[in-house]
């Protein structure tokens, strides 16, 4: 991987979607290294916001433009990680990931923030296969009015894989009881993904904040460029000293289920991880990177991660990995 140059980081960085999976994990890195945070914050009652101490609350969401205001004016950076990952409707994800992306980073530049960095999604490289990977990609495209006013580093994660993700943990309970349900590949085909380690996503933020070049970029980081449902299997076998057996789920099994739990979300009215856009997704064969970030976790030490119940308890361990 070609290196940047890096310097300190200065001034104060704004967090949105700080109490998310991966915004608890950058918050938590960001106090640790003694680095000034303001976090925008959706207050909910009867619940204290689960942030440290050094971070300043700012009480809104993307829609309050008061709040966005408090929570941008001063900062020297901002990092966009709010957004919708399931919704009912296209326009759920559009006026959360595409409205409310142009929204913040409208008002960071009024504000005078330097430098803008959006934590989008490997889907946004493949648009047409779900509402969540266009409106992903549409988020990225509403940078373009602001590239003139402020740096703009756009980061695309692949699968993130960490410890403390609601949305992984029913995996994981069923990787601990020693099953692993994956879709069942094409005749011939092996169906590759690239996956990146919560800790890895966070160090790889930190190279972005502190990069000396001006350019906008678009980052595709990963921790293994490129694995498959067996290896995976294996990796969890061997931490957890058990077999770990695949359970193949055929596609067709997989797409009536996805069109099942889109009658249900529209008739309720409640959105579900699992749609016909998220099976297009899993379905997919190529969703590998090219290259792994530096020092990136190996495909144990990411299960490692997530599977040790020690590590559940605490996710970010400060001292590792940090000097970077």
């Amino acid at each position: 991987m070609t290196k940047t140059s890096r310097k300190p980081m200065n001034g104060v960085i704004a967090v949105t979607g700080a109490t998310g999976f991966i915004g608890s994990h950058l918050l938590s890195r960001l106090d640790a290294e003694q680095i000034p945070t303001r976090a925008l914050i959706r207050q909910k009652r009867n619940r204290t916001p689960d942030v440290p101490s050094s971070t300043e609350i700012v009480s809104g969401s993307l829609q309050d433009h008061e709040a966005m205001v408090r929570l941008l004016t001063g900062a020297h950076t901002c990092v966009h990680l709010a957004g919708a990952t399931t919704a009912v409707n296209v326009s759920g994800y559009h006026a959360a990931n595409v409205i409310g992306t142009y929204n913040v980073a409208a008002c960071a530049a009024a504000a005078g923030v330097e430098h803008f960095v959006y934590v989008s999604s490997q889907a946004a490289r493949a648009p047409s296969l779900s509402n969540y990977a266009a409106s992903k990609a549409m988020g990225e495209d509403a940078l373009d009015a602001f590239k003139a006013k402020m740096k703009i580093t756009i980061i695309r994660p692949p699968a993130v894989i960490g410890a403390g993700d609601p949305m992984l943990q029913p995996l994981l309970d069923l990787i601990r009881k020693g099953w692993l349900p994956a879709p069942r590949d094409p005749k011939g085909v092996t169906r590759s993904v690239a996956i990146i380690s919560a800790d890895d996503l966070v160090s790889h933020v930190f190279d972005a904040l502190r990069s000396d070049s001006a350019e906008p970029q678009c980052l595709e980081p990963c921790s293994v460029a490129s694995t498959n449902w067996t290896e995976i299997a294996s990796a969890a076998s061997n931490v957890l000293g058990r077999k770990v057996r695949l359970v193949r789920i055929p596609s067709t099994l997989m797409k009536a289920a996805a069109i099942c739990a889109d009658a249900i979300s529209k008739l309720t009215r409640r959105s579900f991880s699992l749609s016909q856009g998220k099976v297009r997704e899993l379905l997919t064969v190529d969703w590998t990177y090219d290259h792994p970030v530096r020092d990136a976790m190996t495909l144990q030490e990411v299960f490692e991660a997530c599977l040790n119940e020690d590590q559940n308890k605490d996710p970010i361990k400060p001292g590792k990995k940090i000097d970077r």
